[in-house]
């Protein structure tokens, strides 16, 4: 199963209202998910579907599921390196 289908299965949407998924992936509260949203601070794209201040804002299934899965690879290089043994 890959991470983008996964998060379609648990979300039921291929959009994601920020406040939802930005403490578990992020470990932000959503005041400051949002704040970084709109400072284009925040590590994956995000979006308003009306432009209103009190609207809230989206991530894509595809962008989340990109980050999750690139960070995963960056911390396997890593495990990788650490724990790498010597072929000889």
């Amino acid at each position: 199963m890959n991470t983008q289908f996964a998060l379609l299965a648990r979300y039921g949407s291929p959009t994601i209202e920020l406040k939802i998924v930005c403490k578990e992936f992020f470990g932000v509260t959503p005041r400051t998910a949002e704040q970084r949203a709109k400072a284009c601070d925040f590590p994956i794209p995000t979006f308003k579907l009306r432009d209103s201040e009190r609207s809230p804002s989206f991530v894509k299934v595809d962008d989340l599921a990109a980050y999750i899965d690139q960070r995963y690879e960056q911390a396997k290089c890593e495990w990788q390196s650490v724990n790498a043994r010597g072929v000889e």
